[in-house]
């Protein structure tokens, strides 16, 4: 790139203080291929006021980064006014009423969630609950519950109670419970111990998660950082346009580097003789393409545009190959 090109980029590109763009602080969520069959799940159980759910994975998949997106195409299939609350589990040795309805009142945004005994705590999210289902005109509440695999039985009773009072004002309680595989060992041990109440209530539906799988799945992630990633928002500046600008004016976008990227996660796997089914979680991927952005892009080594190597070497960079290691070893 010659210096008047940089001179031209430079112009027309937005001023981002250093440090503060998405990619640099890794806030930002980009929906996947998994993640839209997910909410299409999701959004049946909702359509069809299902009281419960599982959706289970294994580690470090993006299950909590995947609710966060849901959570928004909820609110504009069914309203903003949807009452929509997420709660994740602390892990407790020993269950406690008092501490359990301290944790959902901190949740679903009480101020009040130290004051009172357990039975003052849980009328007051139950109150709190039917006044939001009411002041929404759709008598209904979904509340997602994550690392829901940390819940022992004594607070699915207490969850139950929740689900009940609401009932009785004919407010209908979508409960998603997001955690591991564990999730799916437990429902059988409540099978197995005839605790279809719990199973009715909240485990009738499951969803497994999934991470990247094939180069499609890739594909579909890839083309967010391309085409609906502005920043600042509604600059029309996408994440691969202000990292790679030059590039992007000709034509060049992430997408079109699926195959090599995905071929790169193979043949390192292959390298180290990781033998378990490749599935790329949504940590590492992002991870993967945050440091390839920043390390290679514009403000960094200023390449063209990324290559075979630059992903290589970004994927080393992501923690993946480790990750990948221990699980090969240990699972």
């Amino acid at each position: 790139m010659s210096e008047f090109e940089k001179i031209i980029i430079d112009e027309k590109r937005p001023y981002v203080p250093k440090g503060s763009h998405p990619i640099e602080t890794g806030n930002y969520n980009l929906p996947t291929a998994e993640i839209l069959k997910l909410y299409d799940g999701i959004s049946r159980w909702i359509n069809n006021r299902a009281p419960g759910a599982i959706v289970y994975g294994r580690p470090r998949l993006g299950k909590t980064r995947a609710i966060r997106i849901v959570k928004n195409f909820i609110q504009e299939e069914f309203g903003e006014n949807m009452p929509i609350f997420q709660m994740c589990c602390n892990k407790y040795k020993v269950p406690s009423e008092n501490r359990f309805f301290t944790d959902v009142l901190k949740n679903i945004g009480h101020s009040m969630y130290l004051s009172g005994k357990a039975e003052a705590k849980r009328d007051r999210a139950t109150r709190f609950l039917i006044e939001r289902a009411e002041a929404s005109a759709q008598h209904r509440i979904i509340l997602f519950i994550d690392d829901a695999q940390r819940l022992h039985e004594l607070e699915y009773s207490w969850l139950m109670d929740i689900y009940n009072e609401l009932d009785r004002y004919n407010i209908a309680l979508t409960a998603i419970l997001v955690g591991q595989e564990e999730l799916v060992h437990q429902r059988s041990a409540f099978i197995q111990s005839r605790k279809m109440q719990l199973v009715g209530r909240f485990m009738i539906h499951e969803y497994k998660f999934s991470g990247i799988k094939t180069i499609d799945d890739l594909n579909v992630c890839l083309t967010g950082y391309d085409s609906i990633s502005d920043y600042p928002e509604g600059s029309g500046w996408s994440y691969t346009r202000y990292y790679f600008p030059a590039a992007y004016a000709e034509g060049k976008r992430l997408e079109g580097c699926a195959e090599e990227l995905f071929n790169q996660f193979k043949e390192l796997r292959e390298e180290l003789n990781i033998t378990k089914p490749m599935e790329i979680p949504m940590q590492y991927l992002t991870l993967t393409i945050d440091y390839c952005l920043r390390t290679f892009g514009i403000d960094g080594k200023g390449v063209e545009f990324p290559t075979a190597i630059h992903w290589g070497t970004s994927i080393k960079n992501s923690g993946y190959v480790e990750s990948e290691l221990y699980r090969n070893m240990f699972e």
